[in-house]
This record gives C-alpha cells, sequence and structure tokens, in this order.
C-alpha cells in the first residue's frame, strides 16, 4: 500500500511538472511570434508590387528606395492614424526626384492606397493631393490626384485623377467623381487604381468599392479604342501638395493651390489591387490605428 501510495504521488508531480512545462513553453511561443498584439503590417500586402511608401511618420522619407525630398517647403507632420502625419498649408509641398531606377518612371497600371483627410475646396484654390510629375509639362504630369472646388455648401468632397497614355499625341484621362461618403474633415481610407488589363479606374473607400458609373469605370482613348497601358514620359519627380506650374513657374492663376488637408501611410503599387487585397490592406491599415 505504501509502495502504491508512493507511486501515485510521484505520478501527481509528474503531471502537475509536465502541465506547468507546457504552459511555460506556449507563452514564450507566443510572445516570440507577436500573436497576441492583433497588429498586421500592411507591408505584407501585394509586398512584390510595393514601389513607394510614404509613412510621414515626421519626416518627409519614402522608404521602398529612401528617397528624401530635394524641397520639403512649409511642411508640418500632425497626429495621424499611425503615428504623424502630413500635414499640407499654404505653400507646403514636397518634391522627390526620382532615380532612373524607379518602377514609378513606367507604370502601365497603378494603385494608391492611403489615409486622406480634406476641408472641403470652394473657390479659389484648387489643389494637388499627389503627383508622378514630368519637367516638361509641369501643369499635368504623368499621373496626378487632386480636389475639385465644389459650392460652399456642398456636403462632401470631389476627387480628381488623371493618368496619362501617351505623350507624344498628350493623350490621357481626366476622371472627377463626388460621392456623399467622401466626407470632409474625416480620415478616410482611400485607394485609386487604374487596371490595363481590363481599361478600368477604380475607387476603394474603407476597403470596399466605391460604385461608379460607366463613364468613371471605363476609360477610352479619344478614338473611342480602351485606354489599355499607360505610357508614361519622362517621370522625373513625386510631387505632394502643390501646383508645379506654382512653385517652379511662378505661375500667378488664384484658382492654382495648395493641398491643405492630411494625407498619411501613402502607398504606390505598380499594379491595380484586386478587390481582396484591398480589403486585407484597410483591415491591416486599421489595425495599425493609434
Amino acid at each position: 500500500m505504501k509502495n502504491k501510495f508512493k507511486f501515485l504521488s510521484f505520478l501527481v508531480f509528474c503531471l502537475m511538472v509536465s502541465a506547468a512545462t507546457v504552459t511555460f513553453v506556449a507563452c514564450g511561443d507566443d510572445d516570440d511570434n507577436n500573436v497576441d498584439d492583433g497588429k498586421i503590417d500592411p507591408s505584407t500586402i501585394a509586398t512584390t508590387n510595393l514601389v513607394a511608401y510614404f509613412p510621414f511618420d515626421g519626416t518627409g522619407i519614402e522608404t521602398i528606395a529612401n528617397l528624401t525630398p530635394s524641397v520639403q517647403t512649409g511642411v508640418t507632420y500632425v497626429a495621424g492614424r499611425r503615428g504623424q502625419a502630413y500635414q499640407g498649408a499654404e505653400l507646403a509641398h514636397l518634391l522627390y526626384t526620382l532615380p532612373a531606377s524607379s518602377k514609378m518612371k513606367s507604370l502601365t497600371s497603378f494603385s494608391i492606397g492611403m489615409w486622406f483627410k480634406s476641408p472641403l475646396v470652394t473657390g479659389d484654390p484648387e489643389p494637388t493631393i499627389f503627383e508622378i510629375g514630368k519637367s516638361d509639362d509641369l501643369f499635368w504630369g504623368n499621373l496626378k490626384l487632386a480636389l475639385n472646388r465644389l459650392d460652399a455648401n456642398a456636403d462632401s468632397l470631389q476627387l480628381k485623377a488623371f493618368f496619362l497614355k501617351n505623350g507624344a499625341t498628350w493623350s490621357g484621362q481626366h476622371v472627377s467623381y463626388s460621392n456623399s461618403n467622401f466626407i470632409i474633415n474625416k480620415w478616410m481610407h482611400l485607394v485609386f487604381e487604374y487596371d490595363a488589363i481590363t481599361s478600368k479606374y477604380k475607387i476603394y473607400l474603407n476597403g470596399v468599392q466605391v460604385v461608379t458609373n460607366d463613364g468613371v469605370e471605363n476609360r477610352y482613348s479619344e478614338d473611342g479604342i480602351a485606354l489599355g497601358e499607360l505610357a508614361f514620359v519622362n517621370a522625373d519627380v513625386i510631387n505632394i501638395g502643390a501646383w508645379r506650374t506654382k512653385t517652379e513657374a511662378a505661375a500667378t492663376d488664384a484658382w492654382m493651390g495648395w493641398f491643405l488637408g492630411n494625407l498619411d501611410e501613402l502607398r504606390v503599387y505598380d499594379k491595380a489591387l484586386n478587390d481582396s487585397e484591398v480589403k486585407a490592406l484597410y483591415d491591416a491599415e486599421v489595425t495599425q490605428v493609434e
């Protein structure tokens, strides 16, 4: 009987040690993989197609090619969706020189994602938000995102895009679109994209495609042929926040102005992200919101 009692006591002791050991190993494994913080790195979405990333975390440095702005006049940084964000202002803008190897010089399709917040634009001026520019055309560049001016009683924003198809004939596409969900002075996650395969231009808001009309989604050249692959010409700079005709060519047009809102976590892709990728990007971005 004594031997049986000793054996049972020893067995209970071994089970207790074993359980404690398993618990200890499990805790260590959780810590090593950071599975308990709930955060997803947005840069893991479509990684091979991510060609530029501007975190705007207290600096204008782009982190994929480590581009430092050659001009950063008047730019400040404020609390954003993740760390800090770009704060626009009168005369404030960023300008970067693109290296010869930059994939942004030859995009045929694109996706541009960002956290975005803007006041209503009324009267003058009309702001440029983001541009892949060309120094032989300071006005349009190769790809431009902007805001249109609206009546003072408008309850939402109108987003505008231009992208170049053929520099030799100066053919391109202008797309403007209003939506009541483009809320004034509210953070939104936006993705603007153009797919050369389908010749479709799309806007996504908070991970979901905004329903637009056929004239917005299907882009055709002047001869009625589907736009197809874009063909950037002499792409040499990234411009954020200003009309280059105003900052570099001394234009005095009152309607040309500066972006007065906020940008954060701006990413450029060399393809049109699919619906699942856009949703995954938004979901990942949300996990980083502070």
